[in-house]
């Protein structure tokens, strides 16, 4: 049986606390080098390289004319995907395209001082890139959490890459994207980040990469951002959860939450915070239990992140819990306490907060239509999750009357002879 650990951490050693606060960092750090071959790889060699590491990685033979999912493998997924779930996809991609919808800013224009106006615009980028990750299992939420905030910014050409064992890919990815007129690759891993990057013969160069996956990918975005000009959304990682909890908790329901996130992978992390001893034990004896129910590999991934990423924190009492949460700042945060939207003002760093016994993470994984794709490994400190923002750009631009210019004539000189412009300066007085 699995073995879930409390830590009280208030004893705990600060390399202890550095390992769980850390999580998965330190794998991604590992593999940069990793990563930075197989991308300058792709670089140099395009479809033939990718063709390489499909094999390689994915075993699986395809040759570049097979890379792209064809007209006739869309209606074979239609005619395939079981009904229900065509219907759930559908549902979902409408509820995530509603609230994506209402995230759109709209153009601002100001006055600043009489003939001195200011403006910003709202445009969208010409192309995007999604990461779609396999392999474990498929994701069609992932495509359309992906797909349908690209789809509602106006996004001209969306491709999307997920990883195939087969030459076929599985009916719900295949329907995810075609709802929202995404161009699919059977292609996964950093070869795909790469051609998503830098364009190969088949596959053309996004404006923005998108999308979780594991330390390998996370990796690859993180070097062609810089590498390549390219915008990423954030930089990704394994999925991780955490669940606060005062007294009056329902101990089921948070071990439930605990391992919801913590099944993804043996990278993924959950964590159980509280400052009640009772509640802790409670809710490690339920989680225990609900593992073993688990099939074998979902089993054994929780088994390996509860080695080392996940467990059960004790604290002293409720501040020092949302102060644990705030420096963690999880990717999903579940606020298991009495007046938890009260409490949510207190919580600063999280991907997105589930409020209430009512509100598991997998409602907003799946079905609410608020992104599930959230910055990981302590970037909710600085990052938000995907929304229209990613891929939208947002161009200012100035309008100036000559009566305008004339009027703050005189502090752009001061401006200009303070900092050393006198071609800047003459640029405005060669008006006059």
């Amino acid at each position: 049986m699995a073995t879930v650990n409390i830590y009280k951490w208030n004893e705990l050693g600060g390399e202890e606390k550095a390992k769980i606060l850390n999580r998965s960092e330190i794998e991604i750090e590992e593999v940069m080098q990793k990563a930075k071959e197989i991308l300058k790889d792709v670089k140099e060699n395009g479809d033939d390289a990718i063709v390489k590491y499909c094999k390689k990685f994915d075993c699986v033979d395809l040759e570049p004319s097979d890379f792209k999912v064809s007209e006739y493998e869309i209606k074979e997924a239609y005619k395939n995907i079981d009904k229900n779930l065509l219907k759930a996809i559908k549902r979902a991609n409408r509820n995530i395209k509603n609230f994506h919808a209402a995230q759109i800013p709209k153009d601002i224009e100001i006055e600043i001082e009489r003939g001195v106006i200011a403006g910003r615009r709202t445009l969208p980028l010409e192309s995007a890139g999604l990461y779609v990750p396999g392999g474990k299992a498929v994701y069609p939420s992932v495509m359309l959490m992906l797909s349908a905030p690209a789809k509602v910014a106006k996004v001209n050409n969306i491709i999307a890459c997920t990883p195939a064992r087969t030459k076929n890919l599985d009916p719900a990815t295949i329907a995810a994207a075609d709802l929202n007129n995404v161009t699919l690759y059977k292609i996964g891993g950093i070869q795909a980040i790469a051609a998503m990057a830098y364009g190969t013969e088949t596959i053309s160069k996004t404006d923005v990469i998108a999308g979780p996956g594991n330390p390998y990918v996370s990796a690859a975005q993180r070097i062609v951002a810089t590498d390549a000009g390219v915008k990423i959304s954030f930089p990704p990682g394994p999925s991780e959860g955490v669940v606060i909890a005062d007294e009056f908790a329902n101990s089921k329901f948070c071990a439930a939450d605990m391992i919801s996130e913590a099944e993804h992978g043996p990278d993924s992390a959950g964590i159980f915070v509280t400052y009640s001893e009772r509640l802790a034990k409670e809710v490690r004896v339920h989680t225990e239990l609900m593992i073993e129910k688990l099939p074998d590999v979902r089993k054994h991934y929780i088994e390996e992140n509860l080695k080392k990423y996940s467990g059960i924190v004790l604290l002293n009492n409720l501040q020092q819990a949302i102060d644990f949460v705030n420096e963690y700042a999880p990717e999903h945060l579940v606020v298991a306490c009495r007046n938890p939207r009260r409490l949510m003002r207190r919580i600063k760093n999280a991907g997105t907060i589930c409020l209430g016994k009512w509100t598991p993470i997998t409602a907003g994984n799946f079905m609410v239509g608020s992104n599930a794709i959230l910055p990981t490994g302590k970037y909710g400190k600085i990052f938000s999750g995907i929304s229209v923002d990613t891929f939208l750009k947002f161009p200012t631009y100035e309008i100036l009357t000559r009566k305008g210019l004339k009027r703050i004539r005189n502090d752009l000189n001061l401006f200009c002879d303070f900092e050393g412009f006198p071609g800047h300066k003459n640029s405005v007085n060669v008006r006059f």
